[in-house]
C-alpha cells in the first residue's frame, strides 16, 4: 500500500489450481465534486468502482466512464473487460440515478444495468405477527431480504427504533425517498399524507407564487370550496432571466389554465428598480402581459407561518393542502430540502442556524410561501393602517331641523 496521494494498493496473486494469477493496481480517489473530474484526466484504467454513487454528481460518472477500457493497450493484449460498477443507498426521485434507472434507461449495444436489492423491512399492519412499530407505522421483516442469516437477532427492530420515516424508508426499506438533512423549514409537511394525484379544476381561479432571481420559481395553487389548497403545478428554472422565465410562465398559464382567472403574488424585492433599465420586475412583467403584485411583507417568519397554516388544518378528515405528485421539486423543498443547517456543537447538543440554507430547493420553497402569503394569509401581514384604528369624527350640531 502506498499512502502518498493518490493512495494506491498493488495486489499480486499467483496462479492456483488452473486459475490464472492476478496483478492489479487499485487507485483511491475522492471525487465528490464536479471539479474533481480533472483528477481523472489522462488516467488509463481498465475499470472503476464508485461507492455511494448518490453522493456524486453525474459529471464525475461521465468522466470515469470515458477513462476505462484504456489499460492494457492493444499492444499488450487489450482489455478483455471494461466498465464501471456502482453501489449506493436509495436517493430521491429527482436524482440522476433514478432518472436513468426508472425513467430514461440507457439501451442499445452497451446498456446500463441496474439491480435493486430487496429492502430489509416492508410496511405492514397492526394485525401482522412480529410487527415492528416505528415512525407511526408498522413494519415486518421482508421475506425476500438478502443476507439475513448473517445478521444478529432483532437487527431491524433495533435499527428502526427512534428513526424518522424517511430514514426507515431509505436505509431499511430500500425505497426512493429524500432523507432530511438539518431542520426543515416546514416540519408540519408530511409527503406521504399531503401529496397525491390532483386534477386541475377548469375555470377555477389559480394563484401563483413567484420568486425572482436567476433561479426563478413559480408554484401554482387552487383553493377549493371547502378551503383545501391544491398545489397543481410548478415551474422551476436555473440560470434564467426574468424575461425568458415570463415567456415560459405565460405558456404554462395559457396551456394549463386557459379559462381561469389568474392571481400572481411575488417577492416584494421585485419592486426595486433595475439599475440599468430603471424598471421594477413587476413593471417588466406587465409589459409582457402578466399582472403581478408584491406580497405585503418579505419577512421570512411571516412567510413560513403562512405556508404552515394549511398544513395544520384538517378538512373533512384530510389535510388542508394536497400537493400533486408531479410537483417533485415543491414536495422535496417542503419535505426538508429547504432547511436550516445544523451547527456543529459538542456535548450531543443540536443547534441550527437562524436563517434557512439557500440551495436549489429554497427558491421553490419561497415561491410556495409567497403563494400562501398573497392569496390567503394577508391577515398575517396586516399593517398599522389596517389594524382597526380609525379617525374620530365629530357630528355637526349647527343646523335647523325645520
Amino acid at each position: 500500500m502506498r499512502w502518498s496521494p493518490p493512495i494506491t494498493h498493488h495486489i499480486k496473486l499467483p496462479p492456483r489450481d488452473g486459475t490464472p494469477g492476478l496483478d492489479c493496481e487499485v487507485i483511491f480517489l475522492a471525487l465528490d465534486q464536479p471539479k474533481d473530474v480533472r483528477k481523472l484526466l489522462s488516467l488509463e484504467l481498465t475499470g472503476g468502482f464508485i461507492d455511494e454513487a448518490r453522493e456524486l454528481p453525474k459529471a464525475v460518472v461521465d468522466g470515469l466512464t470515458s477513462r476505462v477500457g484504456r489499460y492494457p493497450t492493444k499492444r499488450h493484449g487489450g482489455c478483455p473487460w471494461r466498465g464501471v460498477w456502482m453501489s449506493t443507498n436509495p436517493m430521491s426521485d429527482d436524482h440522476w440515478w433514478h432518472r436513468l434507472a426508472e425513467k430514461e434507461p440507457i439501451k442499445g449495444k452497451y446498456p446500463w444495468k441496474f439491480y435493486k436489492q430487496p429492502g430489509g423491512v416492508i410496511e405492514a399492519t397492526k394485525e401482522h405477527e412480529h410487527n415492528i412499530f416505528a415512525a407511526n407505522k408498522y413494519w415486518i421483516n421482508n421475506p425476500q431480504a438478502e443476507n439475513v442469516n448473517n445478521l444478529p437477532g432483532g437487527y431491524y427492530e433495533q435499527q428502526l427504533a427512534g428513526k424518522h420515516l424517511d430514514w426507515i424508508q431509505c436505509y431499511a426499506a430500500g425505497q426512493y425517498v429524500y432523507v432530511q438533512d438539518g431542520k426543515a423549514v416546514w416540519p408540519e409537511f408530511s409527503d406521504s399524507i399531503m401529496s397525491s394525484d390532483v386534477e386541475i379544476e377548469p375555470g377555477w381561479p389559480v394563484h401563483i407564487g413567484l420568486d425572482f432571481g436567476l433561479t426563478p420559481a413559480a408554484v401554482f395553487g387552487q383553493k377549493m370550496n371547502n378551503g383545501r389548497w391544491h398545489v397543481v403545478h410548478e415551474l422551476v428554472a436555473f440560470d434564467m432571466g426574468l424575461e425568458r422565465f415570463c415567456h415560459h410562465l405565460m405558456a404554462d398559464i395559457n396551456t394549463r389554465f386557459p379559462k381561469s382567472e389568474v392571481f400572481i403574488w411575488g417577492d416584494p424585492a421585485g419592486a426595486k428598480r433595475d439599475e440599468i433599465f430603471e424598471v421594477t420586475a413587476f413593471e417588466h412583467m406587465r409589459t409582457l402581459g402578466l399582472r403581478a403584485q408584491p406580497t405585503a411583507s418579505n419577512d421570512f417568519m411571516v412567510r413560513r407561518e403562512a405556508g404552515a397554516a394549511p398544513m395544520n388544518r384538517l378538512i373533512d378528515g384530510k389535510p388542508g393542502i394536497i400537493v400533486d405528485r408531479s410537483c417533485t421539486r415543491t414536495r422535496k423543498s417542503l419535505a426538508g430540502g429547504y432547511h436550516f443547517k445544523r451547527v456543529a456543537m459538542g456535548g450531543g447538543q443540536e443547534r441550527f442556524k437562524d436563517a434557512p440554507n439557500k440551495n436549489e430547493h429554497s427558491h421553490v420553497g419561497d415561491a410556495y410561501g409567497y403563494l400562501m402569503m398573497g392569496s390567503e394569509h394577508r391577515k398575517l401581514t396586516r399593517n398599522s393602517h389596517a389594524s382597526g384604528q380609525f379617525k374620530q369624527m365629530t357630528a355637526k350640531m349647527d343646523f335647523d331641523v325645520f
